[in-house]
Protein backbone atom coordinates (compact mmCIF):
# COMPACT_ATOMS: atom_id res chain seq x y z
CA UNK A 1 0.00 0.00 0.00
CA UNK A 2 1.28 3.62 -1.00
CA UNK A 3 2.21 5.57 1.55
CA UNK A 4 0.37 9.05 2.31
CA UNK A 5 2.61 12.52 1.24
CA UNK A 6 3.28 14.20 3.91
CA UNK A 7 0.72 17.14 5.12
CA UNK A 8 1.43 19.65 3.01
CA UNK A 9 5.28 19.19 2.49
CA UNK A 10 4.62 21.09 -0.85
CA UNK A 11 3.02 24.11 0.37
CA UNK A 12 5.99 24.48 2.43
CA UNK A 13 8.53 24.11 -0.12
CA UNK A 14 6.39 26.95 -2.25
CA UNK A 15 6.60 29.19 0.98
CA UNK A 16 10.60 28.37 1.26
CA UNK A 17 11.10 28.77 -2.34
CA UNK A 18 9.33 32.24 -2.48
CA UNK A 19 11.50 33.62 0.87
CA UNK A 20 14.37 32.45 -0.68
CA UNK A 21 12.79 34.27 -4.25
CA UNK A 22 12.06 37.61 -2.55
CA UNK A 23 15.83 37.46 -1.27
CA UNK A 24 17.58 37.25 -4.54
CA UNK A 25 15.61 39.67 -6.81
CA UNK A 26 16.51 43.37 -6.39
CA UNK A 27 13.70 45.86 -4.85
CA UNK A 28 12.54 46.85 -8.12
CA UNK A 29 11.84 43.35 -9.42
CA UNK A 30 9.99 42.81 -6.24
CA UNK A 31 8.08 45.56 -6.70
CA UNK A 32 7.55 45.02 -10.30
CA UNK A 33 6.29 41.54 -10.15
CA UNK A 34 4.00 42.22 -6.69
CA UNK A 35 2.57 44.96 -8.28
CA UNK A 36 1.42 42.47 -10.61
CA UNK A 37 -0.03 40.34 -8.28
CA UNK A 38 -1.84 43.17 -6.60
CA UNK A 39 -3.15 44.17 -9.80
CA UNK A 40 -4.38 41.40 -10.79
CA UNK A 41 -6.34 40.51 -7.49
CA UNK A 42 -8.38 44.19 -7.88
CA UNK A 43 -9.55 43.24 -11.64
CA UNK A 44 -10.90 39.99 -10.12
CA UNK A 45 -9.57 37.05 -12.46
CA UNK A 46 -9.64 34.59 -10.41
CA UNK A 47 -12.87 35.00 -9.30
CA UNK A 48 -14.34 34.85 -12.51
CA UNK A 49 -12.83 32.02 -13.94
CA UNK A 50 -14.94 28.71 -13.75
CA UNK A 51 -15.59 27.21 -10.52
CA UNK A 52 -17.09 24.45 -8.97
CA UNK A 53 -20.63 23.65 -10.04
CA UNK A 54 -19.25 24.90 -13.82
CA UNK A 55 -19.12 22.65 -16.51
CA UNK A 56 -15.12 22.01 -17.62
CA UNK A 57 -14.88 22.65 -21.68
CA UNK A 58 -13.67 19.88 -23.21
CA UNK A 59 -10.85 20.05 -25.05
CA UNK A 60 -8.10 18.13 -27.56
CA UNK A 61 -4.36 18.92 -26.67
CA UNK A 62 -0.97 17.31 -27.59
CA UNK A 63 1.28 16.05 -25.44
CA UNK A 64 5.22 16.48 -25.02
CA UNK A 65 5.48 13.43 -27.36
CA UNK A 66 2.42 15.34 -29.38
CA UNK A 67 0.30 12.17 -28.74
CA UNK A 68 -3.59 13.77 -28.50
CA UNK A 69 -5.30 13.71 -25.53
CA UNK A 70 -8.93 14.27 -25.02
CA UNK A 71 -10.77 15.66 -21.09
CA UNK A 72 -13.72 13.48 -22.45
CA UNK A 73 -11.55 10.71 -23.05
CA UNK A 74 -9.44 10.55 -19.59
CA UNK A 75 -12.95 11.22 -17.61
CA UNK A 76 -14.55 7.70 -19.14
CA UNK A 77 -12.05 6.22 -16.18
CA UNK A 78 -12.37 8.47 -13.25
CA UNK A 79 -12.25 12.15 -11.98
CA UNK A 80 -9.51 14.25 -13.41
CA UNK A 81 -6.94 16.56 -11.43
CA UNK A 82 -6.31 19.13 -14.07
CA UNK A 83 -3.54 21.82 -13.05
CA UNK A 84 -2.58 24.54 -15.23
CA UNK A 85 0.89 25.45 -14.29
CA UNK A 86 3.40 28.43 -17.04
CA UNK A 87 5.97 26.21 -17.90
CA UNK A 88 9.43 24.54 -17.02
CA UNK A 89 11.23 28.26 -16.67
CA UNK A 90 8.69 28.82 -13.41
CA UNK A 91 10.29 27.41 -10.12
CA UNK A 92 7.24 27.43 -8.44
CA UNK A 93 5.55 25.22 -10.99
CA UNK A 94 8.64 23.10 -11.03
CA UNK A 95 8.20 22.60 -7.27
CA UNK A 96 4.37 22.24 -7.06
CA UNK A 97 4.67 19.29 -10.22
CA UNK A 98 7.09 17.66 -8.07
CA UNK A 99 4.85 17.39 -5.09
CA UNK A 100 2.07 15.95 -7.64
CA UNK A 101 4.39 13.70 -9.02
CA UNK A 102 5.31 12.45 -5.25
CA UNK A 103 1.33 11.99 -4.88
CA UNK A 104 0.61 10.88 -8.10
CA UNK A 105 0.53 6.88 -6.93
CA UNK A 106 -2.18 8.34 -4.07
CA UNK A 107 -4.06 10.02 -6.60
CA UNK A 108 -4.32 7.23 -9.20
CA UNK A 109 -5.22 5.05 -6.05
CA UNK A 110 -8.14 7.76 -5.65
CA UNK A 111 -9.18 6.48 -8.78
CA UNK A 112 -8.46 9.97 -10.97
CA UNK A 113 -5.75 10.91 -13.63
CA UNK A 114 -3.57 13.58 -13.10
CA UNK A 115 -2.59 15.93 -16.07
CA UNK A 116 -0.80 19.25 -16.51
CA UNK A 117 -1.50 21.89 -18.73
CA UNK A 118 1.12 25.09 -19.67
CA UNK A 119 1.12 27.58 -22.79
CA UNK A 120 5.31 25.97 -23.60
CA UNK A 121 5.88 24.51 -26.34
CA UNK A 122 6.60 20.85 -26.91
CA UNK A 123 10.18 20.83 -26.82
CA UNK A 124 10.66 22.80 -23.41
CA UNK A 125 7.73 20.59 -22.34
CA UNK A 126 9.54 17.75 -22.94
CA UNK A 127 12.75 18.16 -22.00
CA UNK A 128 10.87 19.81 -18.23
CA UNK A 129 8.87 16.26 -18.03
CA UNK A 130 12.38 14.10 -18.72
CA UNK A 131 14.55 16.17 -16.29
CA UNK A 132 11.95 16.17 -13.21
CA UNK A 133 10.55 12.43 -14.28
CA UNK A 134 7.21 12.88 -14.86
CA UNK A 135 4.85 10.22 -15.00
CA UNK A 136 1.37 12.12 -16.03
CA UNK A 137 0.80 14.40 -19.38
CA UNK A 138 2.16 17.47 -19.66
CA UNK A 139 -0.29 19.22 -22.23
CA UNK A 140 0.81 22.17 -24.37
CA UNK A 141 -2.00 24.79 -24.92
CA UNK A 142 -0.43 26.81 -27.73
CA UNK A 143 -1.78 30.32 -27.29
CA UNK A 144 -3.77 29.76 -24.17
CA UNK A 145 -6.74 28.79 -26.16
CA UNK A 146 -7.75 26.38 -22.97
CA UNK A 147 -6.36 28.21 -20.38
CA UNK A 148 -9.10 31.30 -21.68
CA UNK A 149 -11.70 28.93 -22.05
CA UNK A 150 -11.09 28.26 -18.40
CA UNK A 151 -11.07 31.91 -17.65
CA UNK A 152 -6.99 32.09 -16.70
CA UNK A 153 -5.60 33.71 -19.16
CA UNK A 154 -3.87 37.18 -18.79
CA UNK A 155 -1.64 39.87 -20.52
CA UNK A 156 1.85 40.60 -18.96
CA UNK A 157 2.49 44.01 -19.03
CA UNK A 158 5.91 45.24 -20.71
CA UNK A 159 7.32 46.26 -17.30
CA UNK A 160 7.20 42.43 -16.61
CA UNK A 161 8.40 40.85 -19.30
CA UNK A 162 11.46 42.95 -18.82
CA UNK A 163 12.01 41.48 -15.52
CA UNK A 164 11.34 38.45 -16.81
CA UNK A 165 14.45 38.62 -19.36
CA UNK A 166 16.88 40.36 -16.46
CA UNK A 167 15.58 36.30 -15.37
CA UNK A 168 16.69 35.09 -18.21
CA UNK A 169 13.54 33.73 -19.41
CA UNK A 170 12.36 34.29 -23.22
CA UNK A 171 8.77 33.37 -23.41
CA UNK A 172 8.37 34.08 -26.99
CA UNK A 173 11.18 31.45 -26.91
CA UNK A 174 9.42 29.04 -24.90
CA UNK A 175 5.60 29.30 -25.70
CA UNK A 176 5.79 30.82 -29.15
CA UNK A 177 5.07 33.94 -30.82
CA UNK A 178 1.26 33.53 -29.92
CA UNK A 179 2.26 32.66 -26.04
CA UNK A 180 4.58 35.53 -25.14
CA UNK A 181 2.54 38.11 -23.80
CA UNK A 182 0.26 36.40 -21.60
CA UNK A 183 -0.19 33.43 -19.19
CA UNK A 184 -2.11 31.54 -17.01
CA UNK A 185 -2.94 32.33 -13.35
CA UNK A 186 -2.25 29.24 -11.32
CA UNK A 187 -5.26 26.72 -10.89
CA UNK A 188 -6.21 23.11 -10.19
CA UNK A 189 -9.21 22.08 -10.47
CA UNK A 190 -10.98 18.39 -9.42
CA UNK A 191 -13.14 17.36 -12.54
CA UNK A 192 -15.66 14.46 -12.27
CA UNK A 193 -16.59 12.17 -14.87
CA UNK A 194 -19.75 14.27 -16.33
CA UNK A 195 -17.19 17.45 -16.67
CA UNK A 196 -18.60 18.86 -13.62
CA UNK A 197 -15.77 21.08 -11.54
CA UNK A 198 -15.78 19.29 -7.68
CA UNK A 199 -13.02 21.68 -6.74
CA UNK A 200 -11.36 24.49 -8.22
CA UNK A 201 -8.15 26.39 -6.31
CA UNK A 202 -7.05 29.39 -8.28
CA UNK A 203 -4.13 31.87 -7.22
CA UNK A 204 -2.56 35.24 -8.92
CA UNK A 205 0.50 34.28 -6.69
CA UNK A 206 1.97 31.69 -8.17
CA UNK A 207 3.86 30.58 -5.31
CA UNK A 208 0.18 29.79 -3.58
CA UNK A 209 -1.12 26.45 -4.55
CA UNK A 210 -3.75 23.23 -3.72
CA UNK A 211 -1.63 20.74 -2.00
CA UNK A 212 -1.01 17.79 -3.07
CA UNK A 213 -2.24 15.87 0.20
CA UNK A 214 -4.79 18.23 0.08
CA UNK A 215 -6.20 16.86 -3.73
CA UNK A 216 -5.58 13.28 -2.25
CA UNK A 217 -7.63 13.90 0.31
CA UNK A 218 -10.76 15.39 -1.51
CA UNK A 219 -10.53 12.40 -4.02
CA UNK A 220 -10.62 10.49 -1.11
CA UNK A 221 -14.08 12.07 -0.23
CA UNK A 222 -15.95 10.82 -3.19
Amino acid sequence: MSSTPAQHQTSRELAERAAAWRKAVTPAQLRTIEQLIATLVDEGLAREALAPGDTAPDFILADSAGRPTRLKDLLRHGPVVLVFYRGGWCGFCETYLRGLQRALPEIRAAGAELVAISPQLPDPALAFETREDLAFPLLCDLGLKVSTRFGLTYPLPGRVRQVYRQFGIDLAQANGPAGDGQLPLAATYLINPDRTIRAASIDEDPARRLDPAEIVRLLRQG
